[in-house]
């Protein structure tokens, strides 16, 4: 196998992996040293069942293959689909639990064009900041929400007995300068989607913190664009780089197969995650 490089910023594609049979032991160090230096994986060309695509996805960690935890399709067109419709702004995803996923992956089935997947890259984010704006958030923790932005009916439910201090809105405070949890460097842990405020600031200072946080996280140098095309099998790591997706084009069918490397899904780390969804849907409804 070999790789090249996507961006200066993130990604590599990957050339010569056999996707359709089980890799040997020293393919799968290969593949993981190669996250590792790359935080992003492709794999162009593929036509390969489900099974093959958690296959590769287990090559880095648990995979969780059950779709109501986790797996399944981002579609428009498949009944359950993810995310069918909208813009999704900057995440992580379950950043706002105990457990964000480790890893994701998307396959490419049916997608038309004008609608890349947006990367940013929070590793590599945190060797960037500035000194006085490192020294300002060192020690600090940023709180992080479910369906915080961007999303239907953030704000409305945001007004209800649901938001952000009700008693079933999920939530989880991370360190703005988070250790990975496989590798312990530092990552810059705040995103446009779901990073509420920094505590142990007052608002201003947190909004300020915020904003230059996203100037360097969000700099066209720290970002991959990628264009999807049919075949594209994508890797990452949920918790270095954060993804990010524009508005769909209108009544164009666009599926890809999802999964999440994870130890656990959001039902086991949300308590009472369905009984949430089940109030909040009936406000916003």
């Amino acid at each position: 196998m070999r790789a090249t490089p996507l961006s200066a910023a993130l990604g590599a594609e990957v050339h010569g992996a056999d996707l359709s049979r089980p890799f040997s032991r020293a393919e799968e160090d290969e593949l993981r040293s190669l996250m590792a230096a790359y935080r992003l994986l492709l794999f162009r060309g593929q036509s390969v069942p489900v099974a093959d695509h958690l296959r590769l996805g287990r090559v880095f960690g648990p995979v969780l293959d059950d779709e109501r935890k986790g797996t399944g399709y981002v579609s428009n067109v498949r009944p359950g689909g993810f995310v069918p419709e909208g813009e999704l702004w900057f995440h992580s995803d379950l950043a706002f639990t105990s457990e964000p996923c480790l890893g994701l992956s998307l396959y490419a089935l049916d997608v038309p064009a004008g609608c890349p997947t947006v990367f940013a890259n929070g590793a590599r984010a945190a060797t960037l900041l500035p000194g006085d704006l490192r020294a300002a958030v060192s020690g600090k923790s940023a709180l992080h929400l479910y369906d915080l932005a961007g999303q239907r009916g953030a704000v409305r439910y945001r007004e209800a007995m649901l938001g952000p201090e009700g008693p079933l809105a999920p939530r989880h405070a991370h360190p703005v300068l988070m250790p990975h949890p496989v590798t312990g460097e530092e990552v810059l842990y705040v995103s446009m989607m779901q990073t509420d405020r920094i505590l142990g600031v007052d608002a201003e200072t947190s909004e300020d913190l915020i904003s230059r946080l996203f100037a360097v996280l969000y700099d066209e140098a720290n970002t991959y664009r990628h264009e999807w095309s049919v075949g594209d099998i994508a890797v990452w790591d949920n918790v270095a780089l954060q993804h990010a997706r524009p508005v769909p084009p209108p009544r164009v069918p666009r599926t890809l197969h999802r999964l999440a490397i994870a130890e656990h899904s959001i039902f086991e780390l949300v308590p009472g995650f369905e009984e949430f969804l089940r109030q909040r849907d009936a406000v916003v409804a």
